[in-house]
């Protein structure tokens, strides 16, 4: 007989001890295939049920918090709807969630998982975060509880022009904010770079164009690609 055709028997197990696998309800007579299938499509899948007191195997949801805060200049007023603020993971790897600034200068990240994060200003050639505050600013969000932040900002460019910033991480340099950390950042030739350590090692970058020391203390390094190429 084949396969797809086989009907999924499912034991019963009569009383406490031990450990027992069953279907949810419904499921009785399909075939093997019908029973994958509509497991996938509904999401609903096979029970487990724990072993001794029918403990569940899944568990609670991870503990999670709130990250608020708010965008100011460096008179302390709040800008409003000034530019976007991104979620980083403690490795400075992007988490895929951003939020914009609303109108009263205001922002905030629900459910975020308890643990050290990172935010992210970004406003590219409208306004920027000076040196001398840290940034990417490092929050740590602790379960059922806010944490507050404050960046201060300042309108124009970072040094009065375009700059590429790339993070370099433990195993990852993607551009910021939106570039994937498996592609090679593209750099236009006599553009300002920036390299940024932001993962938990000690960096270094180098090339047939430019090297530096260890990124450590300060932990970036600014440099003007000036010839063409692929370069490792």
């Amino acid at each position: 007989m084949p396969r797809h055709q086989l009907t999924l028997v499912v034991p019963k197990v009569s009383g406490p001890r031990g450990c027992a696998f069953s279907a949810p309800p419904g499921y009785d007579g399909l075939t093997r295939r019908d029973f994958l299938a509509t497991s996938a499509a509904t999401a609903i899948g096979a029970l487990l049920v724990g072993c001794g007191g029918g403990k569940n195997l899944i568990g609670p949801p991870p503990p999670t918090g709130t990250i608020t805060g708010d965008v100011v200049d460096l008179t302390g007023a709040r800008q409003p709807s000034l530019g976007q603020i991104y979620l980083m993971y403690e490795n400075g790897l992007q988490s895929g969630r951003s939020v914009a600034v609303d109108a009263a200068g205001r922002f905030a990240f629900s459910d975020v998982p308890t643990g050290p994060w990172q935010l992210r200003f970004h406003a590219p050639g409208i306004a920027y975060v000076p040196e001398e505050f840290p940034h990417p600013v490092r929050v740590t969000v602790t379960a059922d509880r806010t944490t507050t932040v404050r960046i201060v900002t300042e309108r124009g460019w970072e040094d009065g022009s375009p700059m590429v910033e790339i993070y370099i991480g433990d195993s990852f340099l993607p551009a910021q904010p939106l570039g994937s950390p498996t592609a090679e950042p593209i750099l236009k030739s006599g553009s300002t770079t920036r390299w940024d350590r932001r993962g938990l090692r000690m960096q270094t970058t180098a090339s047939g164009r430019w090297d530096h020391r260890a990124l450590n203390r300060p932990p970036s390094y600014l440099c003007e690609p000036d010839l063409v190429g692929n370069f490792p």
